[in-house]
């Protein structure tokens, strides 16, 4: 087992063969030894090899779930796929590692060992205040008493133990040494910084023609922002929230009659399925006719109800509001500064800091950033300066001025050069060290014993 592994449990598999001499059954434990990969002087074995898989499949399953997708981790292709990243991933490690120790990488300086400790310090910190207030909270533990409890618990819930994480942390600190040593040479011109900038600028120019919304994603995702198109525009909110209580009963409601009403729909598409004449049904249609028939007219008058409650609850939280809207609306004819009375009256969070306090809200026609209405609005003002009327939003009443419009052109390469240079040296240092890497995986010529995971 590697130093460096979490400690696992290995389910024992016993495998049974009949043969000539009878019932043969394989150790377990001497089978969680068999070696799988002989690599750079060394030799990793199977139980290593069958829980690097495992975390594979576990990350991989994690990931489908994030966007609601399915995970057959009990498919062949999956399962085979997951071995070979889980064998190259090893075999990799092992050829750097080997790398590290003979550039003399794996040795730290006090300094670099008063950081790395530092590191695990604070993040262990981290986990005896998550556990504490998870499973803790009632204790009558004290002292050395409920510190060996919460360190039992961090490992029982499988949280890394100190000294786990300081090997952890030493090897992650080796890797970016590694990586430092192989790319301390690789440089860029200013020729390629320039081909990287005019490049930018027309992969830019198409892409905001293709779909404008796409300047909003380059800017909220933090890329590097070459051009600015035409029709953007800033806008100023004044929000004057509904109440947080009223809020969430109305989008309550309004969820409930969403149900309700997917529920009718679905409902009615199965009474237009069964057969147009009702005289021709036989003992079980009719049963079920008249149970949807039945279905259909609580769940029609449930409806009903629930949005006259909708409207009432709707007009009494928007009713509630409307004397500091007329407030607003008061100053704005009088002529107050729009800034000012959103400072006074404004509960939008968002305009309280910059960059929007001072430039306002970036938008433009068809963007989904912000609710349709309040795209719709402020995208319908004429000239700048221009305030709307109140409108509502399920956030509460708005009020948005048109503040100015972005100003579209070409960006100079002086406003962005040090981030083109940053993001170009970057990728030419990864492409190196993958490359080295790759180089020296193939030099070690490491030999996989497959068949001996099937055993």
């Amino acid at each position: 087992m590697r130093k460096y592994a979490i400690l696992v449990v290995i389910l024992a598999v016993v495998v049974a063969v009949t043969s000539s001499c009878g019932l043969i059954v394989k150790d377990p434990v001497v089978d969680a030894q068999t070696v799988i990969i002989e690599v750079a002087g060394e030799e990793i074995v199977k139980e290593d090899v069958q829980w690097t898989i495992e975390n594979v499949l576990d990350y991989q399953e994690y990931v489908y779930s994030l966007y609601g997708y399915n995970y057959d981790r009990t498919d062949e292709d999956t399962i085979a796929a997951a071995q070979d990243t889980a064998i190259n991933a090893m075999i990799e490690e092992a050829v750097s590692n080997q790398k590290i120790r003979e550039i003399g990488l794996d040795q730290f300086t006090e300094e670099e060992l008063a950081t790395i400790q530092e590191t695990v310090d604070e993040t262990y910190a981290g986990y005896i205040n998550t556990v504490k207030s998870y499973y803790f909270t009632d204790t009558e533990l004290t002292g050395e008493e409920l510190d060996a409890a919460v360190d039992a618990k961090i490992l029982e819930i499988g949280y890394s133990s100190r000294e786990s994480l300081l090997e952890e942390q030493k090897q992650s600190e080796m890797f970016a040494k590694l990586k430092d040593y192989i790319v301390k040479d690789v440089t860029v011109t200013e020729g390629e910084i320039e081909s990287r900038y005019n490049e930018g600028v027309a992969d830019a120019i198409t892409a905001y023609a293709s779909d404008l919304t796409q300047y909003a994603s380059d800017i909220n995702s933090g890329k590097i922002i070459y051009f600015k198109p035409n029709g953007y525009r800033y806008v100023k909110n004044l929000l004057i929230k509904i109440g947080d209580d009223e809020r969430t009963e109305i989008a309550a409601l309004t969820s409930q009659i969403s149900e309700d009403q997917s529920s009718l729909t679905a409902i009615e598409q199965a009474i237009a399925e069964l057969p147009e004449n009702t005289a021709e049904d036989n003992e079980d249609q009719q049963k079920t006719r008249n149970e949807l028939a039945s279905q259909v007219e609580t769940l029609t008058a449930g409806i009903e109800t629930e949005t006259a409650e909708l409207d009432a609850l709707t007009a009494a939280a928007y009713a509630a509001v409307q004397p500091a809207v007329n407030i607003v609306l008061s100053r704005i004819k009088d002529g107050k500064d729009f800034d000012t009375l959103i400072q006074e009256f404004g509960e939008d969070t968002g305009m309280k800091a910059e960059p929007a306090k001072s430039m306002g809200y970036l938008v433009c026609k068809g963007l989904s950033t912000y609710v349709e209405a309040f795209v719709n609005e402020a995208m319908a003002l004429q000239t700048v300066g221009d305030i709307s009327d109140p409108f509502r939003t399920s956030y509460g009443v708005h009020i948005v001025q048109y503040a100015s419009d972005l100003q579209a052109g070409q960006v100079p390469l002086s406003d962005i050069r040090d981030s083109v240079a940053e993001e170009l040296l970057t990728e030419k240092q990864d492409t190196i060290y993958a490359e080295t890497i790759s180089q020296w995986v193939t030099e070690a010529n490491a030999k996989v014993y497959l068949d001996r995971l099937k055993d």
